[in-house]
């Protein structure tokens, strides 16, 4: 992974693995409200917007946006975006733009396929991965130089952002932990999110949110494989939204804290549900 790009990745935080305080804090800990079930569906048309800071700057701008219900290798499912993009001062020096697709099931709440187009500083990808659930089978293909590879994958496998989807459709209970299957990078591995403590969360100029801490923790052949370590704090009503993550320890970099900014709901497209 690219060092100057790793904002990016932070994103798809349960990859990495707590904290620095950027522009929030946790106003109390509170076990008084409880953590609510999340529907067993997602909203179509929800767009969450966030700011990546380093150091005290703005680094970049990632959004989240659940785009509508589709068809995709004869499945119904959720096409959901997230894009990342450097701040015009950044991209200067390092610019990046990324775009990252899924395709979770509307029924089965995993993934069919994952695409993921990139550009970071001179490194360029355009590819995707089909995932064949009940086969246990996914497929690569690189459309820059049409390298294809099929790998095997463990039951219900997540992607690296279907898991965040998966996560906020789940019960949780602080101090128990909710797992996954997760492939990333044509690794397979089990996801550990350990949910930690429940709290008040302000962030400077966009609002106060009763909501839980989660730490992710990714175990590859029996040990936790992590370059970072990584909290993230989630609402704690119905609609379950990303609040913050943070990210420290990331080598050459340090910490990174990604807030949200804005909650918008866009009009479904014509053949959403």
């Amino acid at each position: 992974m690219r060092p100057k790009a790793v904002f990016i990745f932070i994103l798809i935080f349960f990859i990495s693995g707590c904290g620095f305080l950027g522009k929030y804090r946790v106003i109390r800990k509170s076990e008084e409200f409880v953590i609510k079930a999340p529907p067993l569906k997602l909203q179509v048309g929800e767009k969450l917007i966030y700011k990546a800071e380093w150091l005290g700057l703005d680094v970049g701008i990632a959004t989240l946006t659940v785009e509508e219900i589709t068809e995709r290798n004869g499945r119904k499912v959720y096409k959901i975006h997230a894009r990342a993009e450097s701040t015009p001062i950044i991209s200067k020096l390092y610019k990046v733009e990324d775009d990252i697709f899924t395709y979770l099931d509307v029924e089965e709440f995993y993934p069919v396929r994952f695409e993921k187009k990139q550009r970071e500083g001179g490194y360029r990808s355009d590819e995707y991965i089909d995932f064949y659930q009940k086969k246990g089978k996914a497929v690569y293909f690189s459309r820059l130089n049409h390298s294809k590879k099929e790998f095997d994958i463990p039951m219900r496998v997540q992607d690296t952002l279907s898991i965040m989807y998966y996560f906020r459709l789940q019960d949780v209970n602080v101090g128990k932990s909710i797992f996954a299957n997760m492939s990333a990078d044509e690794k397979n591995y089990l996801l550990e999110a350990k949910i930690h403590k429940k709290g008040v969360i302000n962030i400077k100029g966009v609002g106060e949110w009763e909501a839980f801490m989660v730490e992710p923790l990714p175990w590859f052949q029996g040990k936790v494989k992590r370059k970072a370590k990584a909290t993230a704090w989630f609402s704690s009503d119905e609609k379950r939204i990303p609040l913050l993550m943070v990210t420290s320890g990331i080598p050459f970099v340090g910490t990174v804290t990604i807030t949200l900014q804005k909650i918008e709901q866009l009009d479904p497209v014509p053949n959403s549900n």
